[in-house]
Formats: C-alpha cells, sequence, structure tokens
C-alpha cells in the first residue's frame, strides 16, 4: 500500500496555482531591463553550451545560478551513488521508459499537455518534427547528466542542466501569459503540480517502468535512484512539501496526479504520436514500425493508453507480429507467452534505439547528445 496524501483535494488543487516566485522574478527582471536581442543572446547561450559560463551573464543571472546551486541538507552522497549505479546498469531500460511511460503519462495529463504544446517547442506548423525531437535530446541529456557519475556533485552537469531547466521553465511561464488567453481552469502553466508529476515520471514511475520490465531492483537500489531525482528537484525549484523523502510516498504522489489529471485531450494525443514518429525514425528499417506504440500501451497500461487514443492492444500485436516472428524467433509459437515476446522485442529495441538517437544528433547536427564514455562501454554503444 502507498502512504496516503496528506492534503485534502482543494488543497491538492490548490498546488496547480503556484508557481516558483524565484525563477520568475529572475525573468520578469531580465525582460525588463534587457532589449530582445539581449534576451535572446541570453537563452541561446544557456541552451547551447553544456558548461555554463556565469560571467558572461547578467548580474541577476549570475546571482540567480550561485544561489541555486546551493545543494540541500538532506542530501547523501551515498544513495546518490547506488542510484547512479543503478542508471549505468539499466540505462537502455530507462531512456525506454522515458519515451515509453513517463513522457506518454505525462502528455495524459491534458492540463499539462496543452502547455508543451502551446510553447511551440513539441511540435511545428508544418508537420517537421525538427523542434520536437530538439525537445526529446534535451529531455534525455537532462536525464544523463543527472545521473551519470559526478553529475550531481557541487557545478555537476546534472545541477547546472536542472538550473538551466528551472529558467527556461519561468520564461515559459511568462510568454505563455503574456501573448496568449491562458485559461485559469488550467491553472498556472508549469505549476508546482506538474513539475511533481514531471519528477516523478523521471523517477518513481519509471522505476514502476522497469518493474514491468521484469528488472527487479532492491529498496536501496530504488531509494538510491529516487533520491538523485529528489535532490533535482530541489534544484529545479520544487517545494519541498511536494518533493516526499522516500520512494515510496514519490508514488504515491504520482500516482494521485494521474489521478487527478489524466483525461483525453487533442494535444496529449499529438504528442504521444509525435514520440512514436521519432522513435520510429530513430529504428533501423522498417521492422519496428508500430513498435512504438504497443510498447507504451504495454508499459502505461490500458486506461491510460485509451485516454491517449492509441490502437487497443489486439489491433496493435496483430501488426508487429508477423515481423517479428522470424527476426526473433524463427516460429510462431513464442508469440503465446507475452510477455517472452515483449522482452525480447524490448532487447533489441534498447540498444537500436540509444545508438540511433546518438547517430541522429551527432551526426551533421548542430545539437549533440552526449553519453560520457563509461556509459557508453557499460552499454555497448559505439
Amino acid at each position: 500500500m502507498y502512504p496516503k496524501l496528506k492534503w485534502s483535494a482543494e488543497e491538492f488543487s490548490s498546488f496547480r496555482l503556484k508557481t516558483d516566485p524565484l525563477a520568475d522574478n529572475v525573468i520578469r527582471s531580465i525582460i525588463s531591463t534587457s532589449e530582445t536581442e539581449k534576451v535572446n543572446g541570453i537563452f541561446s547561450h544557456l541552451r547551447d553550451n553544456m558548461e555554463v559560463d556565469i560571467q558572461q551573464l547578467p548580474p541577476i543571472v549570475r546571482t540567480y545560478f550561485e544561489e541555486t546551486a546551493v545543494l540541500p541538507s538532506w542530501i547523501d552522497q551515498e544513495k546518490i551513488k547506488i542510484g547512479q549505479k543503478v542508471f549505468a546498469t539499466y540505462g537502455p531500460e530507462i531512456s525506454l521508459c522515458l519515451l515509453c511511460k513517463s513522457l506518454p503519462e505525462a502528455y495524459a495529463c491534458a492540463n499539462g499537455a496543452k502547455v508543451l504544446y502551446a510553447t511551440g517547442r513539441m511540435t511545428e506548423q508544418n508537420g517537421s518534427l525538427n523542434v520536437f525531437t530538439r525537445r526529446l535530446m534535451e529531455t534525455a541529456q537532462f536525464v544523463v547528466n543527472v545521473c551519470s557519475p559526478g553529475g550531481l556533485d557541487p557545478k555537476g552537469s546534472g545541477i547546472v542542466t536542472a538550473q538551466k531547466v528551472r529558467l527556461i521553465h519561468a520564461a515559459v511561464r511568462y510568454y505563455i501569459k503574456k501573448h496568449g488567453s491562458w485559461p485559469k481552469a488550467y491553472g498556472e502553466p508549469i505549476n508546482q503540480q506538474d513539475m511533481a508529476g514531471t519528477l516523478q515520471s523521471f523517477s518513481t514511475l519509471t522505476l514502476q517502468g522497469l518493474e514491468r520490465l521484469d528488472i527487479q531492483l532492491s529498496e536501496e537500489e530504488k531509494e538510491g535512484y529516487y533520491h538523485c531525482w529528489r535532490v533535482a528537484g530541489h534544484i529545479v525549484g520544487l517545494e519541498e512539501e511536494l518533493n516526499p523523502p522516500t520512494h515510496q510516498e514519490g508514488l504515491a504522489l504520482g500516482e494521485a496526479i494521474l489521478a487527478d489529471q489524466v483525461k483525453p485531450s487533442a494535444e496529449g494525443h499529438a504528442l504521444t504520436m509525435a514520440v512514436c514518429d521519432f522513435m520510429t525514425e530513430m529504428l533501423p528499417g522498417n521492422i519496428f514500425k508500430h513498435t512504438p506504440e504497443v510498447i507504451i500501451r504495454y508499459l502505461v497500461g490500458d486506461k491510460i493508453a485509451e485516454n491517449l487514443q492509441l490502437d487497443d492492444e489486439t489491433n496493435l500485436i496483430d501488426k508487429i507480429v508477423p515481423r517479428f516472428m522470424g527476426f526473433l524467433f524463427h516460429t510462431s509459437e513464442e508469440v503465446e507467452n507475452k510477455s517472452h515476446f515483449f522482452e525480447k522485442i524490448i532487447q533489441h529495441l534498447n540498444l537500436h534505439l540509444l545508438q540511433g538517437m546518438l547517430n541522429h544528433f551527432n551526426e551533421n547536427k548542430q545539437v549533440r547528445f552526449y553519453i560520457p564514455p563509461d556509459l557508453r562501454n557499460d552499454w555497448n554503444l559505439d
């Protein structure tokens, strides 16, 4: 049983009206005191550089990076090492859960999906996936930076990335409210509840996905992996009461947010289909066509899959089984064991997907997707 949440329904909903005053004030100050070209230059510097030279930034932004680099008193470096070892061992599977569970579950939360869609960073009017793929790369890089050895050390890449994400969230909030009519019924853009849901989707709900893939972690390993993301949550401006100390409490919170926010939306469906298109583009040939939809349904469960308007399981499996039979089993009998079937598919899909992402972003692209050499060796990536 998960721990019971301590808020009433009204109190829980009130987190949708809260944002991040510290980062919001920084953004308002930058915009009020700088020309448009200078503001664009600041964000280009933050977006395009893995490391941030704060001496090149305006004083208020320098102060922001210094203040938000302070780590919480409860940080536990031993837990972080355990969590990062989990990532070193199961990184490909965690990456798959990110694409096929974490993001689709976030998109199933209709109000939050409207923010992602409204920013224009996820989809483009001409149908191109360029902006969308860049956003996915940024998200994947955030995960790698937080979970890689040294990422949560002082001035580590995970901390710097979380600081940048926090500032970008504030900028998105500012421009959505300034340049459009944002309905109050949705709550504030990128509010505290949505931030908490995102953090759990990267941590406890990902651990839930690993269990669905028959990867059994110890309680110590689960707490370690969750602790890495709890530190990241502190850096990105999540309020302490929405950043619980244990993975069991975190999972209860994540499940409660899904129960409160999941409902069908055109935006959620469009974003999920864009993930499927992205994965299909990253994978070799056409053997994996429709496979992302099958894996998403398998990992998120039927209820969320229905809210995302995915095809039903029978139709999807009928589409992929003929292509996989010869490739994986050389016989049709194996499909009778569905768990074994998914296990086989995922074994082949994981590394193909990560390798495809590395090739896509790092060949003749301005954006780089960086995986540390030790992790590339652990995962047998070229």
